[in-house]
């Protein structure tokens, strides 16, 4: 059944089955890769808080808790009201590899080397250092190597979003519109007298039109932060002011967009020049110095600092309409969902709204009313594919410059967290409560969501295309097909959720209710029914992530891992709802078949990464037990075969194979040879129909399994002498 020379010493077989649970958590295990990353859950706890909870199933019997809930409790507390294991799902979580970037190296001319500061910004500014890299290798300047290695790729990526910005409405008003004094009935009383703050509008679209917008006002704008103001970027510490030490610390802000007016000001030093300055929080590029984060972590990272830059640029081009006259701006416009120091970012979210409560607390600008700011937000979970797209040339160069950037909405998810905020009316101070999660009825955008659709159906109906629109047709037509296949995968791990949850209740209301056999009856094929169900919304799970990995040209581990463990516990349950079943009300053979088809489009058997999983264990210990049972070693091949056997999640394949071992061990045993054979005959059964549903992966470990195992078992004749006594094991024939 499998190339001996595979297999490993018989003698270490003993250690492997068993198939061992889980161990309790132990204060002396090693931690797990995930509370090295993210920190332990608790100081006696090997694992981390945050690490993934399995599904749960409704539990016979059970009257505590899960100890998995603790987690999920902590998790959604932390987390904006999601567990791990739902953002893995939404495939939010940074844990797979991504697509490598291709990007042209292009930086524009305002981000480039030679704008990046050198050495400290003096006169303008008291700071008399630079700041050093933790491990000794020279300090945070662009001028050094070793940082400009991690900030180059980051700089491609904003010179896309900043260089396609002249397309934006806003930022045609950023350059453009007039600055109008704020009316005083939207000024607070105390703010009546203010006349220092301005606000603009966007140009009337018949002066602005994106499709015909040019980059002129744009790179005249860049040129004058370049030439005239000498636009320099620099590094910050958290713990110190970028511009004056002894002034307070920038604390959590990204990033600084300053001038020197204080310099121009009050400096006795003649021919002085007006400057502008951007300095970035070092902290947020330490990770990328390190070689041990997924793609996915690196790409989001790149992707958050770009934008920070992007938002500070803004800023400076600002400066441009106040004649230079202000202080610093700061702080970016999206946010990572774990923010305590020294921990990666596990995934990043968008924040829908804006201003909030939250935002203006802080703010030293007077607070607008009629109408007040927002004492909410709404929180969306960012999915992996948007920082694969940012980071691909055709994203830009032929999405963007077609469909606009109204697509970069496309991706966002429909699952979100709310999350109010209340203000106190003595001190002014704004007070999270807590995430409130909801589904939107349709695309979170849904405008730029359906011009987007519009767009890609309007240009498949034209027969004479350019190859410019050609390629766009194609990108937005994969992009729509991969979106519908994760609402569709997502609408069934939701649909999942809440079949468990339907039948712990029924299970907890069964509890309470009189043991009768019609109560029985009820409680059991009601059950059944919710599992059915949900065994069907696992099919449609797979259908998509397969589609979504043919699209996409990409595997979903952490997908595939949870699907497996749903499908291994549906197993598990099913079977022990068989074994409660006295009064013989139902049958679980039909969606114990399906499980198993389903896991063998879950599982690859040739996947070398897999090999630690309990699938494999499984096809090695049935080829031990052959390779026992050839060479006469008939106890250690028996107890290989029960052990297979009292797994609670044994799958079909591993009970045909350990069965049929079984039959051949007993061949001269008479006793109960009627009813063995007759059970063979049904794993037969079983086997043809899980060989017509296997994927191509599967089809020559059927096929060996059947012609070599199964079916020499099934020609063997019945006994003619007198009866042996048949081995006794902790097993016995099972048909589920």
């Amino acid at each position: 059944m499998a190339d001996s020379s595979l297999l490993p010493d018989p003698a270490q077989v003993a250690r492997l089955l068993p198939l061992p649970l889980i161990p309790p958590s132990n204060p002396t295990r090693p931690l797990t890769a995930w509370a090295r990353k993210y920190g332990q859950f608790s100081p006696t706890n090997h694992k981390s808080g945050y690490t993934p909870t399995e599904y749960r199933f409704p539990v016979l019997g059970a009257t505590n808790q899960s100890p998995e809930a603790q987690y999920e409790e902590f998790q959604k507390r932390k987390l904006f009201g999601f567990t791990t294991r739902e953002l893995a799902q939404l495939d939010c979580l940074p844990t797979r590899e991504l697509k490598p970037s291709t990007l042209a190296s292009h930086i524009m001319p305002i981000l480039r080397r030679e704008n990046w500061e050198q050495a400290p910004l003096q006169p303008d500014f008291s700071r008399s250092n630079l700041y050093p890299l933790a491990d000794g290798r020279g300090m945070w300047s662009a001028h050094n190597d070793v940082v400009w290695d991690v900030l180059e790729p980051i700089l491609i990526l904003a010179s896309k979003f900043i260089g396609s910005a002249y397309v934006l409405p806003w930022f045609d008003a950023l350059l453009r519109s007039e600055r109008k004094e704020i009316p005083d009935w939207r000024k607070r009383p105390e703010d009546q007298n203010r006349t220092d703050v301005r606000y603009f509008e966007p140009r009337p679209t018949d002066q602005f039109i994106p499709s015909a917008a040019s980059t002129a006002d744009r790179d005249k704008a860049f040129d004058e932060l370049q030439n005239t103001y000498r636009y320099t970027f620099g590094f910050m510490s958290k713990d110190e002011d970028p511009m004056e030490p002894l002034d307070e610390a920038p604390g959590c802000a990204l990033g600084y967009t300053a001038t020197n007016f204080s310099y121009m000001k009050f400096d006795p030093t003649p021919e002085k020049e007006p400057r502008v300055f951007t300095w970035l929080k070092y902290s947020e590029f330490e990770p990328l110095l390190g070689s041990k984060i997924t793609s996915a972590e690196r790409m989001s990272i790149q992707w958050s600092i770009a934008s920070t830059i992007s938002h500070e640029v803004m800023h400076a081009v600002q400066y441009l309409s106040t004649d230079l006259i202000g202080n610093y701006v700061n702080l970016g416009v999206a946010g990572p969902f774990i923010v305590e120091d020294g921990s990666l970012p596990l995934g990043w979210f968008f924040s829908r709204y804006w201003p909030t409560g939250s935002d203006i607390e802080n703010a030293d600008d007077l607070e607008l009313i009629n109408p007040g700011v927002q004492l909410f937000d709404e929180i969306f979970p960012i999915p992996l594919s948007f920082y694969e797209d940012v980071h691909q040339e055709e994203f830009w160069s032929v999405a963007v410059r077609k469909f606009g950037h109204g697509i970069f909405h496309y991706r966002t998810r429909r699952e979100g967290t709310r999350v109010q905020q209340t203000r106190d009316p003595l001190t002014g101070k704004i007070t999270a409560r807590g995430g409130t999660r909801f589904r939107t009825f349709n695309q979170t955008f849904s405008t730029q969501t359906n011009e987007f659709i519009a767009s890609v159906e309007s240009m498949e109906k034209l027969l004479d295309l350019r190859p410019s629109d050609r390629a766009a047709m194609r990108f937005g037509r994969s992009l729509i097909l991969s979106s519908q296949a994760e609402e569709e995968f997502w609408e069934n791990t939701a649909s999942q959720e809440e079949l468990a949850e339907t039948a712990m209740t029924a299970m907890a209301n069964a509890s309470q209710a009189a043991s009768t056999d019609d109560n029985s009856r009820i409680v059991l094929t009601g059950l059944l029914q919710c599992m059915r169900e949900a065994i069907s919304n696992h099919q449609i799970q797979i259908a998509a992530i397969r589609s979504l990995e043919t699209i996409n040209n990409t595997r979903y581990p952490d997908r595939r891992a949870a699907l497996r463990g749903w499908n291994r516990g549906t197993r598990v349950f099913l079977r022990k709802l068989k074994a409660v079943d006295t009064i013989n009300a139902i049958d679980v053979e039909a969606p114990l078949l399906d499980l198993e088809i389903c896991r063998m489009y879950l599982y690859d058997p040739m996947d070398q990464s897999l090999q630690a999983s309990e699938e494999f264990i499984e096809i090695q210990s049935i080829a031990f037990a052959r390779a026992f049972f050839d060479d006469g070693e008939l106890i250690q091949c028996r107890d290989l075969c029960v052990g297979v056997l009292i797994s609670p999640w044994c799958s079909i394949f591993a009970q045909c194979g350990a069965e049929a071992i079984l039959f051949a061990l007993d061949r001269d045993v008479s006793a109960g040879w009627d009813e063995r054979k007759a059970h063979l005959g049904r794993l037969v059964i079983r086997l043809e129909y899980c060989i017509a549903g296997a994927p191509a992966a599967w089809k020559s470990h059927w096929d060996i399994l059947k012609t070599e195992l199964v079916k020499p078992a099934s020609l063997i004749p019945k006994p003619a002498g007198p009866s042996v006594p048949m081995l006794q094991t902790d097993v016995g024939m099972t048909d589920v």
